[in-house]
């Protein structure tokens, strides 16, 4: 059998850890990277203006997920690996500004009274909130809403003013739309096998205790020098892997020797024995739809938000409070989260400088401001760049009592690129893979499918190495075998 030939479609941190994981995983493979844009990493990207550090998509990652901190470990960058400056957040209702306890960013709190202290919260909200471990729990496996799931289990109050804001923001989703079962299967999961949340996180924390671990810090890390040079590092790992910037895919058929042939916009063809197709799903469907018609409109029914990433920097004498914190979330319903009527045109804050060293010079203050999510995204389409500054600009100026203009304004615009992950995803996961058993060296794999952060997409990354070079060996196989039939 000759060298297998693997060709990843889609240059984001998703197809850079497959390319990077099938040269691990075989000496022998030949490995394609073709990436339509003129650069790799898709929405990791870091940007340096005048002297301030810019991640113009994600800033961290999830800690507690171990794939992107193992990859680190492998490309030797354990030690840029950096934890928060300060712990504390906050939320915005009415107007007014309140420091969360650190011990409810788990959700559950980690002492009993850390609810009570929460002052977004009613006293009958607290109470209810306090009682969810005497909630009766759902064992059926029928999919739930965020919104549902978090309401029947803690109260209206506590999830309308904490929980959605704080899970559906990272995902830009409508709490009301969003699958618990798939966007935070280890809490579905807890109900199902504890009986309630804060049964199975204390018993978490007991074992935790018992095996001597120190306490848990904060959930998520970023890089020294930016997320961008995670992006670096994997690809400078690349030994052995044809990296093709600037190259589109226009098809992908199945050819008569049992390969697969992709068209590239260029002209040329190139023919793979294994395709992992590491792009957004309404681009993966427009690829399988000649060969898989059944999986192409599932994939486009995968529906996406768009957002953008404003960063502003401000002298610090402008501003009239010190940032004592991380940033802020709002709440999604504006009289909430305002004080007002009209909503907020931004759903948070990251104070970078305050959060993360080494992010501005000295006497600047750094600011990431987020606008749009899942049916309210209508504004990052259609207003210009200077718009979405100055919104975010003067929403953040009422707030925190900013007394100047900034002294750097940057828009990160990113359409389409928040996949939803809506009641019913796993089962339509399932339909679509059903739609593409016909051809198992296609194999899908990105934030649209399993999980959207960055440790989610290495891992998938992995597995669809793993999965493109097992179908490589069974065609591989078969070949070998049809003489002899």
């Amino acid at each position: 059998m000759s060298a297998p030939h693997v060709v990843v479609v889609g240059g984001g941190m998703t197809g850079l850890a497959a390319a990077y994981h099938l040269e691990r995983r075989s000496q022998d493979a030949r490995v394609t990277l073709v990436e339509r844009d003129g650069r790799l990493g898709g929405k990791v990207a870091t940007e340096v203006v005048d002297g301030c550090l810019l991640d113009t998509g994600p800033d961290s990652f999830l800690a507690q997920k171990p794939w992107a901190l193992e990859l680190c470990r492998e490309l030797g960058i354990e030690g840029e690996v950096i934890r928060p400056l300060q712990r504390r957040f906050h939320l915005l209702i009415g107007g007014r500004l309140h420091a969360v306890p650190h011990e409810l960013v788990a959700l559950v709190p980690s002492k009993p009274e850390a609810l009570w202290k929460a002052s977004f919260l009613s006293l009958p909200g607290k109470a209810r909130a306090s009682m969810e471990g005497l909630v009766r729990p759902r064992r059926d496996e029928e999919d739930e809403s965020l919104a549902s799931f978090m309401r029947r289990r803690f109260g209206r109050e506590f999830a309308l003013r904490f929980a959605e804001p704080l899970m559906g923001g990272v995902h830009a989703g409508d709490p009301q739309r969003m699958s618990m079962a798939s966007v935070y299967p280890l809490y579905w999961g807890m109900e199902r096998e504890h009986g309630s949340m804060t049964k199975a996180l204390l018993a978490m924390r007991l074992a935790a205790r018992r095996k001597g671990a120190p306490p848990a810090g904060s959930p998520f890390v970023a890089l020294r020098s930016g997320m961008a040079s995670l992006v670096m590092r994997t690809a400078a790992a690349l030994q052995r892997t044809d990296v093709r910037l600037g190259v589109g895919v226009r098809s992908i058929e199945p050819a008569p020797s049992g390969c697969l042939r992709l068209a590239l916009a260029g002209g040329e063809s190139l023919e793979a024995d294994a395709v992992v197709l590491a792009i957004p799903a309404f681009d993966a469907a427009a690829l399988v739809e000649p060969w898989a018609p059944r999986a192409a409109p599932m994939l486009r029914d995968i529906p996406y938000a768009s957002t953008a990433v404003v960063s502003l920097a401000y002298r610090v004498e402008c501003l009239a409070r010190q940032l004592d914190g991380t940033g802020f979330l709002a709440p999604r319903e504006g009289a909430l989260a305002h004080g007002a009527g009209e909503p907020l045109p931004i759903t948070g804050c990251t104070w970078s400088s305050a959060k993360w060293e080494g992010r501005a010079p000295e006497g600047i203050v750094l600011m990431r401001a987020f606008v749009g999510y899942a049916g309210r995204d209508r504004e990052v389409r259609e207003h210009s760049e200077a718009e979405l500054a100055e919104k975010a600009h003067r929403a953040l100026a009422g707030l925190l009592g900013i007394g100047g203009e900034p002294v750097l304004r940057r828009v990160h615009r990113w359409i389409d690129s928040m996949p939803q992950y809506e009641v019913g995803h796993g089962e339509r996961l399932r339909r679509i893979e059903e739609g593409l058993s016909g051809q198992p060296s296609v194999v899908l794999a990105g934030s649209a499918y399993r999980g959207v952060g960055l440790p989610d997409c290495v891992r998938q990354g992995r597995e669809a190495a793993d999965r493109a070079l097992a179908a490589c060996v069974s065609e591989g196989q078969r070949a070998a075998e049809a003489p002899r039939q």
